[in-house]
């Protein structure tokens, strides 16, 4: 692996004054977002990674809108000093509910160059035998806390949006394959 560039100028395409590009990875509690992400970032050029639960453990962990909104300062500002370091695509996910988290991000953050929302569909049953079989163990009660909270569309509803949309339902595929499916879908960091 090529060592990191370590300012902006050294990297291949840098960082522009528009800022870098950003690809948001969002989905259900057991999407798979996690392991898209890690899975992502080697075929990711100038690529950095970013996973809100990581960076966002606490104890106790409210999950309300004001720990959602110290979680999205806190990735804002990685996003921006990666970008600053020379790297020019980043991956992160795990913090977004629905799309006022988006607005209130993005407000966050100097216009980037392009963003890429992909959202991990998958089907419940699924969905379900993840949440029990992961490396991040959950409990019962804190999976049917989550399960309380209705699907949000906001996401892939906006009109008004300032990202483009990419939907992979991952029910019936690998890692592989839905890395695959979001290389094919954003050409712009992933070209062959």
């Amino acid at each position: 692996m090529t060592p990191p560039p370590t300012d902006a100028n050294q990297a291949g395409t840098g960082t522009t004054e528009s800022g870098g590009r950003l690809v948001l990875v969002t989905g259900q509690e057991g999407a798979g977002k996690s392991t898209i992400l890690r899975a992502l970032l080697p075929r990711t050029p100038e690529g950095a990674r970013i996973d809100a639960e990581d960076i966002g453990q606490t104890n106790p962990c409210p999950m309300d809108d004001r720990f959602f909104d110290l979680l999205r300062r806190n990735v804002a500002g990685l996003v921006e000093r990666f970008w600053a370091a020379g790297y020019v695509n980043v991956v992160a996910g795990s913090f977004l509910r629905h799309h006022s988290d988006y607005l209130a991000f993005r407000r966050l953050l100097p216009r980037p160059a392009a963003v890429f929302m992909v959202e991990l569909l998958v089907d419940k049953h699924v969905r379900d035998r993840r949440r029990v079989t992961r490396a991040k163990r959950t409990t019962q009660r804190w999976r049917d806390m989550v399960d309380l909270i209705p699907e949000d569309r906001t996401i892939r509803e906006a009109t008004d949006a300032d990202y483009r949309y990419v939907g992979v339902d991952t029910t019936g595929l690998d890692v592989a394959a839905t890395v695959q499916q979001i290389m094919d879908a954003v050409p712009e960091i992933y070209r062959r």
